[in-house]
């Protein structure tokens, strides 16, 4: 029995330093490859674009000054017109029987005020002589003072009735391009209901909408403008107004910006974008994307990667400011290599390699 005993003791050992000693340690773990961007100097001022739309400086809402029915409408949306050219016309029955009323008035007073001064130099002959008396002077006098007055209201009348006649023709304060027809041939209009809109040739403007919080930036941001249908060009903007008052749909607060360009630069309706960019920010800050950084105990930090040993190390910076999907940080030296991808999964002194992307892909 105890030789039994022994002899499983032995084979228990044997079997155990057998096991030790094949036993292999664990495989290190791979270096994780991490994407990588030198750090460059650079003087960086933030910027931010916003689309806007070509708009003529002045746009007006045409309208006839008189009441009626259009009868016809003689150009058509994107139409250009001349200063003084007929756009559209009212059925003109009704100002041209007033304007002969007027004008029968304006005879029959004149008749009226021939009546009276006839009537007041007999009278002042008869008082010199004696036949009449002043209180008889004094009432042709009267008479001829109200039939002046007739006969004035009645020239007033005339030209009061002409000119609504003339208004029934609505046409072009100046040279311009018509860019929407709001009233046709058929409909009843009234007085100042606009019928169409021309944009005026002359300067030409970006309409933008600002959200709440960059009104401040579109005053004192540097502006320029490029056009989509002309890349690479870009012309310098100022802006020229700004709403006072938000949109009550939008929310958003419109903008006008003045655009220095040849006269054949930009075609109205045409789609811009507005760049703005704020003053230099600081000297060296350096521009990276937003993956780069990272929050530790109230301190932003960045991840440096050490060429020699392959590691990474946290960095303490300073974020100087944003630049759309981009911040400029303080903090870094030219030349350093820092992590924008992944960086939430290193940890201090993990050994990491440079992420090289595959030929093709």
């Amino acid at each position: 029995m105890n030789r039994t005993l022994l002899a499983t003791f032995i084979l228990a050992g044997t079997a155990l330093t057998l096991s030790a000693c094949s036993r292999q340690e664990p495989p290190a773990a791979p270096e994780r490859p991490v994407k990588l961007l030198t750090v460059g100097e650079s003087h960086v001022g933030a910027s931010t674009e916003f689309a806007g739309e070509v708009r003529a400086r002045i746009e007006s809402d045409l309208g006839f000054r008189v009441s009626g029915k259009i009868i016809s409408r003689l150009v058509e949306a994107g139409q250009r017109v001349r200063k003084g050219q007929e756009l559209a016309r009212l059925d003109p029955r009704d100002f041209q029987l007033s304007d002969q009323s007027a004008s029968a008035q304006l005879i029959a007073a004149k008749a009226q005020l021939e009546n009276a001064r006839s009537e007041f130099r007999r009278y002042e002959e008869l008082a010199k002589k004696g036949y009449v008396s002043q209180t008889d002077l004094d009432r042709k006098r009267v008479e001829l003072s109200a039939a002046e007055a007739q006969h004035d209201q009645a020239t007033s009348g005339m030209s009061l009735e002409k000119n609504r006649l003339v208004d029934t023709s609505l046409r072009a304060d100046a040279d311009g391009v018509v860019t929407s027809v709001e009233a046709d041939v058929g409909e009843v209009v009234s007085a100042g209901q606009p019928v169409i809109r021309v944009a005026q040739d002359g300067a030409r403007e970006i309409e933008v909408e600002f959200p709440e919080d960059r009104t401040q930036l579109a005053k004192a941001a540097k502006a320029e403008v490029r056009l989509w249908a002309r890349p690479g060009s870009s012309y310098p903007a100022t802006l020229r107004e700004l709403a006072a008052a938000a949109d009550p749909v939008t929310r958003t607060f419109r903008a006008r910006y003045t655009v220095k360009a040849p006269a054949d630069a930009m075609a109205l309706g045409q789609s811009a974008t507005l760049q703005l960019r704020l003053p230099v920010i600081s000297s060296g800050a350096a521009r990276l994307p937003t993956t780069a950084i990272m929050g530790e105990k109230n301190q932003t930090q960045v991840w440096i990667y050490d060429a020699k040993s392959s590691l990474v190390h946290r960095q303490p910076v300073q974020i100087a400011g944003a630049d759309g999907n981009d911040v400029l940080l303080a903090g870094l030296k030219p030349g350093q290599q820092v992590v924008i991808a992944g960086v939430h999964v290193l940890s201090e002194g993990q050994k990491v390699k440079p992420f090289v992307p595959v030929a093709g892909h």
